[in-house]
């Protein structure tokens, strides 16, 4: 009788184990599913991907889609404006949202307290879409204009600013400030201090908050739909031009998709380790 009571917790916990794993196999089909048929979509044919019943392998494969997608040259520029970009609004970020991050974390109540901290976060939280036209006719009316890299640079702070500095300012807050007031007694002013003690000790937060700004000005569509297109182009705008006729070209916009994949996967691989720690930063107390 003892040995069945103290078997059935056994048997539970299996029964529990292997629905976790079901459940986890199940989100990994879902997960990966979407990834793996755009890959073969871009090795198929233009007759295949029109297929009325899909096919789940190339039956012959085109490589030379990677190639295709390239024969406008305005293409590979469109990469290049994107990058362009994402980089200029993720660097302008990350510095405005360190200062103020700082100022929020180490003089509360003379940068505005909780209260403006708040409403600065809150300015992330509202949907785009509602001020695309307030903001078509404000950049229209600048001597640069809608389609330029300094319009999108300057409109995607309005999303990435106030994450950067939300997040900047948890992550100062973490700092141990007795490091600072270490460095004062040194005879240290408090710009250098920010940068040689503080900056330093925040590293990992600060490429993971590049990392959220960065993406969002890789992946952003709304307004560059809207802002540019003729001097300016970037590659969330491209990708639904490759038609032929009436016929849509699902094979090369899935490759140009795997492309455009590749940087912000790449930027991951390389910083993952920094991504890991900056978000963890200020979870486990002391």
């Amino acid at each position: 009788m003892i040995a069945a009571a103290a078997g059935r917790p056994k048997d539970a916990w299996r029964h529990v184990r292997l629905l976790f794993l079901a459940f986890l196999a199940l989100w990994i089909l879902f997960t990966v599913f979407p990834l793996y048929f755009m890959t073969i979509t871009a090795f198929k044919t233009a007759a295949e991907t029109n297929l009325t019943v899909p096919t789940f392998w190339p039956g012959d494969w085109q490589p030379r889609n990677f190639v295709g997608v390239f024969a406008e040259k305005t293409n590979f520029s469109a990469l290049v404006d994107s990058f362009i970009i994402a980089t200029a609004n993720t660097a302008l970020a990350l510095f405005l949202g360190s200062l103020a991050g700082y100022a929020f974390a180490r003089f509360p109540r003379q940068a505005g307290g909780e209260n403006l901290a708040f409403w600065i976060l809150s300015n992330r939280m509202f949907p785009p879409v509602a001020i695309l036209v307030p903001m078509f006719f404000l950049f229209d009316s600048t001597p640069w204009g809608t389609d330029s890299h300094l319009s999108l640079i300057l409109l995607y702070l309005v999303f990435n600013l106030p994450l950067a500095t939300w997040l900047m300012m948890v992550f100062f807050r973490d700092a141990p400030v007795e490091i600072e007031e270490a460095a004062y007694l040194d005879g240290w002013t408090p710009l250098r201090a920010f940068a040689k003690v503080t900056l330093p000790l925040v590293l990992p937060g600060m490429i993971s908050v590049a990392m959220l700004c960065w993406i969002f000005a890789w992946n952003e569509y709304l307004f560059a739909n809207l802002f540019v297109g003729s001097a300016v182009r970037t590659y969330t705008i491209v990708i639904p031009t490759f038609t032929h006729g009436s016929q849509t070209l699902w094979n090369l916009q899935m490759a140009f998709s795997l492309i455009a994949m590749v940087p912000p996967v790449t930027l991951f691989i390389l910083l993952r380790r920094y991504m890991v720690r900056g978000l963890s930063l200020g979870v486990v107390k002391g």
